[in-house]
């Protein structure tokens, strides 16, 4: 309790006034950027993660949080994060350039005929010799389908054995 009084008795000092002049001058000159930060904090408490953040923290027995956070802070969820992070950035930089969104844009915007074509050939199979095959690939778009299929496995070989065995 002496500590208590002897903090405000502090507070009430004529010297913490020069003390507060600075720190209420910095806060001033940065007023955009504190503004700013109080706008994101408003949009995350309106979304919901912050109550969301409350309930969790809430329902978790103390020894619960600490198990999360000795999970979410060990070397196999770090290492796991990372690589996971690796893919997804790789992963949005292949689909960044414009070939390979127009390609995927042209078989996403194309799937019914596709979805069409693969269950319409599994329900009812052909039988296939060598003749049929032969004629099979003089059609343009199977030809085209086909050659693009070989050229992605060559790529993929190509890029596969560049990586390091463990």
């Amino acid at each position: 309790m002496v500590e208590k009084t002897e903090g405000k008795k502090k507070l009430s000092s004529g010297n913490d006034q020069d003390d507060l002049e600075p720190l209420i001058e910095g806060l001033l000159e940065n007023r955009d950027s504190l503004e700013a930060i109080l706008n994101l904090f408003g949009k995350v408490k309106n979304s919901g993660l912050i109550s969301a953040m409350e309930n969790l923290s809430s329902e978790f027995l103390p020894s619960d949080i600490e198990f999360l956070s000795n999970f979410l802070t060990s070397r196999d969820f770090l290492y796991g994060f990372v690589k996971t992070m690796n893919v997804v950035s790789a992963l949005s930089h292949s689909l960044s350039s414009e070939k390979a969104s127009d390609a995927i844009k042209a078989i996403l915007f194309n799937s019914d005929e596709l979805w069409d074509g693969m269950v319409s050939g599994a329900k009812n199979p052909e039988a296939t010799s060598l003749l049929r095959l032969y004629a099979m690939v003089k059609d343009p778009d199977i030809s085209a389908g086909l050659t693009a299929a070989l050229y992605a496995l060559k790529a993929i070989g190509s890029a596969l054995r560049k990586v390091p065995e463990e």
